[in-house]
């Protein structure tokens, strides 16, 4: 193996010696040319606020659906210290194995493809090796700990705990701390974000609702917040409530495509 460093994403890499450097598809995206047999690429990106494992889980779930993938089996791989989800799926004949990698609110989702399924075994060994090898760069984990301070700085040390045992999957814990941050501060706009998305994306719908509706009282303007509330009331039946919530939105965004798509799917279920 060969280390390969990234100094734009912030990150090193061991790779096979053959292997050459990566090529840049787009100032996000870079593939690996690797073997006939195999195909490997990392696509960079934003993912804010980081999700909860299981919801990673949920979302792909839904996306390989809608595009038919077959054969879908998830599981958890560790690196940096955090379990981070991966999903292998039968894509049109190719087997693919996709490994979403979240540090600091930047996703790492890297892609690996072979070309010929009696090697799978063999070859998903080197993919699972090449991502345990996956390492932060010296600047990348200094912007991360000053995102912490800020945090911290901004929103209260108990919240930056509860952040960061959230991005570990320890949400018991960090459920815990954010109801400590609520008992200091009632108001507190962001513990009760956290709590909404924690308690939504780990089966309790009922349980989020309230903290959805106390940050549209304490902001209004927060649409992002709305229309999760919008999706949480049509979840528990409340479906003209929601519907009135998304009309309220469509007249601040009336072309947003999220906004016309929960709209469509709750005036379908009142039919």
């Amino acid at each position: 193996m060969k280390n390969y460093k990234n100094r734009t994403h912030g990150f090193e890499i061991d790779i096979p010696k053959h292997w050459p450097d990566p090529i840049e598809l787009t100032p996000e995206s870079l593939m690996f040319n690797c073997t006939p047999r195999e195909s490997l690429n990392f696509v960079v990106g934003p993912l804010i606020p980081e999700r909860l494992s299981e919801y990673t889980e949920f979302e792909f779930r839904q996306y390989a659906q809608k595009k038919g993938y077959s054969n879908l089996d998830f599981g958890r791989i560790s690196v940096g210290n955090k379990n981070h989800v991966w999903a292998r799926y039968n894509m049109r004949g190719l087997w693919t194995k996709k490994y979403m990698i979240v540090f600091g609110g930047i996703e790492y989702s890297i892609t690996a493809t072979c070309y010929f399924p009696e090697m799978l075994t063999e070859m998903e060994k080197v993919w699972d090796a090449i991502v345990g090898s996956f390492l932060l760069s010296k600047e990348r984990e200094e912007y991360i700990a000053y995102l912490n301070l800020k945090r911290s700085q901004v929103a209260g040390e108990l919240y930056a705990q509860a952040y960061e045992l959230i991005s570990r999957g320890m949400y018991m814990e960090a459920c815990n701390l954010l109801n400590q941050c609520l008992e200091n501060d009632p108001d507190h706009i962001l513990a009760h974000k956290e709590l909404a998305f924690i308690l939504k994306n780990t089966g309790d719908v009922k349980g989020a609702l309230p903290h959805r509706q106390i940050v549209k009282r304490l902001d209004p303007s927060d649409k992002v917040n709305r229309f999760n509330l919008a999706g949480i009331l049509a979840m528990l039946g409340e479906r003209e409530t929601a519907l009135q919530e998304i009309e309220e939105l469509l007249l601040m965004e009336p072309d947003n495509p999220m906004f016309n798509s929960l709209r469509k799917v709750v005036l379908e279920r009142l039919i």
